[in-house]
């Protein structure tokens, strides 16, 4: 299980996905300068291959990051599996490139200037509801 957003860039302010045209959605970069804000925003982060990135956040919560979609889909995907909220570090990361941060869960954009998304909320709180059932069985 994971909660997952998409990294896109758009053409002016931050504003809801309902009100940005087709052609407002910009390309990121190329695959190369990508990858190069990837390893300035996450130097810790372990590359599978040259379009792979994972880490962990904490000791329970681990992001994968997919560049595999940077040229073609102007999009950065990734996928967040465990409690710790990701939220302000993939907002730095966004805010610093001038992208933004798409919760898939909402699909909706999260405020750059929040440190939460209602959206990861309800995966964490899902989370926790899954762990502690699974901490509580009368195995």
């Amino acid at each position: 299980m994971s909660w997952d957003a998409v990294i896109l860039r758009i053409r002016g302010c931050f504003r809801p996905v309902a009100d940005i045209a087709a052609d407002d959605f910009l390309p990121l970069g190329t695959l190369e300068s990508v990858v190069a804000a990837v390893c300035a925003a996450f130097p810790n982060a372990q590359w599978d291959k040259r379009t792979h990135a994972h880490l962990g956040l904490d000791k329970h919560t681990a992001m994968m990051i997919e560049l595999g979609h940077v040229e073609t889909s102007n999009s950065i995907h990734v996928s967040v599996s465990g409690p710790g909220n990701p939220v302000p570090d993939l907002l730095s990361f966004a805010n610093a490139n001038g992208w933004f941060v798409l919760d898939c869960s909402s699909s909706d954009f999260i405020d750059p200037r929040s440190i939460e998304s209602e959206g990861f909320a309800g995966y964490r709180s899902l989370w926790m509801g899954l762990r502690g059932r699974g901490e509580t069985s009368d195995g």
